[in-house]
């Protein structure tokens, strides 16, 4: 037995000390379980090795913060992230770079209680100003899509975080819904994409539940990379996942799979508008506030 137990401790010491095989290693923010970013990163690696013939290989995330220090660290290479991971990895890291963004499907969506909309007087409009004063559920507190989406939308409408009475930030995003339905707070943000404003109201709370508040389209993810100006093949690497990502569609069983995870159109070359500009709307409201906005009691 202790023979046995001896073999098994070798074997795995020297599994460890064997060189990553992997041609890039990829990351993401876990806005989702864990079993749920698994089953979609696994259709995104598939992929790439299809199109590319690179090994790509997924490094999980504990949570925001740390899917944004394995890039720091040079544990990945890659990463999928919302608008507030982009803004701090770009600013932190020169050779960072956007690879491709999100073609325009991402819309912001307000939901409340369906009774509080029907008991509106008829000379109230619900809307985003609706917040003042009232209890908020967000994302994570690193999020783009669900915390700082939200909060680019209250600036550009006057509404400042301070107005919100009390506020709760809930990682997984499909709990959300379950928020307002069980009264822990009035209204919650949630994404959603194009026309479907409704995809991340749980069956059974739809008649309970309804959109208060919809906001432009928009864009919110992107693929950034890290590019090393020395490193031939690493730049090389790079260009062919870009170039795979711009040729994601769905007539390809894989490519479909990587777009449905997503619930994307699919992807294309980044703008002056995107990342760029909503950077420096970024930059602007963190620089009013003093850093990253919190409606929480300190």
């Amino acid at each position: 037995m202790l023979l046995t137990a001896c073999e098994q401790q070798t074997r795995r010491l020297t599994s460890s000390l064997e060189p990553d095989s992997a041609d890039l290693h990829i990351t993401e923010a876990p806005w989702e379980s864990q079993a749920q970013m698994t089953r979609r990163m696994n259709h995104v690696t598939t992929y790439l090795k299809n199109a590319t013939g690179l090994k790509v290989r997924y490094v999980p995330a504990i949570n925001y913060a740390h899917s944004y220090a394995l890039v720091e660290r040079g544990e990945a290479d890659l990463i999928l992230v919302g608008i507030y991971g982009g803004y701090r990895l770009l600013k932190a890291l020169p050779n960072a770079v956007p690879l491709v963004v999100q073609k325009p499907s991402y819309r912001l969506v307000m939901l409340g209680h369906r009774r509080w909309l029907e008991e509106l007087e008829t000379d109230e409009e619900p809307g985003l100003a609706s917040v003042t004063g009232s209890r908020v559920g967000f994302g994570s507190r690193f999020s783009g899509s669900a915390f700082l989406q939200p909060l680019l939308a209250m600036q550009r409408e006057g509404v400042k975080s301070a107005d919100i009475d009390e506020c709760l930030h809930e990682p997984v995003q499909r709990h959300l819904p379950a928020q307002v339905a069980n009264g822990m707070v009035d209204f919650v943000f949630i994404p959603s994409h194009t026309d479907k404003n409704d995809q991340f109201i749980p069956e059974p709370l739809r008649d309970e539940l309804a959109i208060v508040w919809t906001g432009p389209l928009d864009r919110n993810d992107y693929l950034i990379g890290v590019n090393k100006p020395m490193n031939k093949k690493q730049q090389s690497n790079l260009q062919k996942v870009q170039q795979a990502f711009l040729e994601l569609d769905r007539t390809a069983d894989d490519g479909r799979a990587v777009l449905d995870a997503y619930m994307l159109p699919g992807f294309e070359l980044p703008t002056s508008q995107f990342p760029e500009a909503t950077n420096q709307r970024i930059e602007t409201l963190l620089s009013r506030s003093g850093g990253l906005p919190t409606c929480e009691a300190s």
